[in-house]
């Protein structure tokens, strides 16, 4: 009669020996040792009892009644004890594993403090491991994000850039009506004599404003005052008397303001430093600038020179 029920799985690392019954002989030689119950035995076609009709003790198949006389009419497929399958090379597929099969204890081993992520290929790779106090950035797509130290900056001010310079004519950056910018300088030296550091406010094209900025300010030890509100080439830092200044240190906080679109621009400034006599100064002050137009650029440079070293960070925050 044909089968009936569920179509039963390939048997695989098995083995299948024949022999022919003498209707006396009940002690068979099977080419693999195996055990009892991993045997299926056949006479004439029909299934054999497993422990009751027949028993195997290593590669010793024994029948309790021998089988009759036939040729090859005994047919046994059996295990070999301690049979393992062996699985291809490269052949377990993600279809045949569940979600969650893999732990921590199947991944391979790595170096501490490491982060996985993906290069431009899809492939994993380990991040190398960052410094205490840093923390991890994007640089965008295409590229491997890494640990970075990061300045710290007031609260509610967002981090947009760090720059260090280096014979670096000046450094722009596109602003927004609205918002609050914060220029942090450290350690900024200019690469010729007797400089000023200027910030100068502009649009796109690009054109910076160099005249009618209403600034006031103080420098000590002089303690020389500009006065009431006068016209200068820009926002400064630093003192136009400063010679060959040493590592000047100081910020800018530039509110970027555009009420009913006619832009206005109000600085904050203050800056130390020391000049090329050894003498220590700090200058602070404030200012302005008014135009018809709404300002969406900012740019530091020397007066006629290059920066020649140090750092900014530069940061932004939404007016409330």
């Amino acid at each position: 009669m044909p089968y009936l029920g569920n179509e039963p799985g390939a048997i695989t690392d098995a083995f299948t020996d024949t022999f022919t019954g003498d209707g006396s002989e009940t002690a068979f030689t099977l080419t693999q040792a195996s055990t009892t119950n991993s045997v299926f035995v056949r006479i004439h076609g029909v299934m054999q009892r497993n422990g009751t009709d027949f028993t195997v003790d290593g590669t010793t198949l024994t029948f309790t009644t021998a089988p009759p006389n036939a040729s090859n009419n005994v047919v046994v497929q059996f295990f070999v004890v301690g049979s393992v399958q062996e699985v291809a090379d490269n052949a377990i597929t993600q279809a045949k594993m569940a979600d969650n099969a893999i732990g921590l204890a199947e991944l391979a081993g790595g170096t501490d403090g490491n982060i996985i992520s993906f290069d431009s290929s899809g492939d994993p790779v380990a991040i190398a491991t960052g410094n205490d106090g840093q923390v991890l950035t994007s640089a965008g797509a295409g590229a491997q994000p890494a640990f970075e130290a990061l300045p710290a900056a007031s609260s509610g001010w967002e981090f947009i850039s760090h720059t260090v310079f280096s014979s670096t004519a000046n450094f722009t950056a596109t602003v927004g009506a609205d918002y609050d910018y914060q220029a942090i300088f450290r350690d900024v030296l200019p690469a010729t004599d007797a400089q000023l550091l200027v910030c100068n406010v502009g649009v796109a094209g690009p054109t910076y404003r160099t005249s009618g900025y209403q600034v006031q300010g103080v420098y000590i030890p002089q303690t020389t005052s500009l006065g009431g509100f006068v016209d200068t080439a820009g926002f400064f830092m630093g003192s136009d008397v400063q010679g060959n200044a040493a590592a000047e240190q100081g910020y800018m906080t530039m509110t970027i303001f555009d009420p009913a679109g006619a832009g206005y621009t109000a600085c904050e400034f203050q800056s130390n430093y020391v000049n090329n006599g050894g003498v220590s100064y700090a200058n602070s002050g404030a200012g302005r600038y008014d135009t018809a137009e709404s300002n969406t650029l900012l740019k530091w440079y020397y007066g006629s020179g290059n920066i020649a070293s140090g750092n900014m960070s530069f940061y932004k925050r939404a007016i409330s």
